[in-house]
């Protein structure tokens, strides 16, 4: 089923877009990859110099580390996808914290979309017509015509349920940002949304990934961009360390638990 798999694989995009971008004791070393693909939602402008950064004065491995580091130190934040992932087209927007409460979307261009609640012990999921019917057969079709486009709950640990709330944890999305040796090569300085950042870029083969890391507070990540290779996209990640708005829907619920 492409639900689960390409979220599977959005949760390895995500975790593990930089996993080599630094090295231990903010050393450069070898070798790694720098981003992975996924949100065009931001644009950088003409390059523009952060006044008295002292990021700036590292080197592209040394950036790299700090800003694993910090993007391991948040308690929470939104991500923005949208690139190819697992050989389809996916859009993806999730707010999630530590604690593992969430809110968000997840857009499969033909096979569909879902919105996503989780709070409590509890997820909510309400899928599109058109993601019953990439189902196939008549499962897909039956659950359609019964479900629709209603509200559906279910206990987050039933086994249906985890595929979904694994992007509900930003503690265990964030897993795979660890320090490693690198050859991330410090570039420009810009602005992500209005924000200062410094871009760190490195290539793979025909693949080029480009880091965008904020050069004012915390250097945490703000854009990702992958060009060439089979899954080229942009992610962006924002609202660190703010809460998440994760309420439960009202209304007609489908209890799938009870069904």
């Amino acid at each position: 089923m492409r639900s689960t798999t390409t979220l599977a694989a959005l949760c390895a995009v995500t975790a593990l877009a930089l996993t080599a971008c630094g090295s231990d004791g903010d050393k450069g070393g070898e070798a790694g990859k720098s981003g992975q693909s996924v949100s065009a939602s931001s644009k950088a402008t003409a390059p523009t110099k952060a006044p008295g950064s002292e990021l700036e004065k590292l080197t592209g491995p040394q950036i790299a580390n700090k800003a694993m580091k910090a993007m391991k130190s948040a308690t929470s934040l939104t991500t923005d996808l949208d690139g190819i992932v697992d050989g389809g087209s996916m859009k993806y927007h999730m707010s999630s914290d530590s604690k593992g409460e969430c809110a968000g979307k997840v857009s499969m261009g033909a096979d569909g979309g879902v919105e996503l609640i989780k709070t409590g012990g509890l997820v909510y999921m309400k899928f599109d017509r058109a993601f019953w019917k990439s189902q196939g057969g008549e499962d897909g079709a039956a659950a359609a015509e019964a479900i629709g486009e209603r509200w559906t709950k279910s206990k987050a640990s039933g086994a249906d349920a985890k595929d979904f709330t694994a992007f509900c944890d930003s503690d265990a999305m964030l897993a795979g940002f660890e320090a490693g040796p690198n050859l991330a090569r410090k570039g420009e300085t810009t602005t992500v949304d209005g924000k200062p950042a410094i871009t760190l870029t490195e290539t793979d083969g025909d693949e080029t990934y480009t880091t965008y890391v904020a050069t004012e507070g915390k250097p945490y990540i703000l854009k990702m961009v992958i060009k060439g290779g089979k899954e080229p996209g942009t992610v962006t990640f924002g609202d660190f360390d703010k809460p998440v708005d994760a309420k439960a829907p009202t209304g007609d619920i489908v209890d799938l638990d009870a069904l």
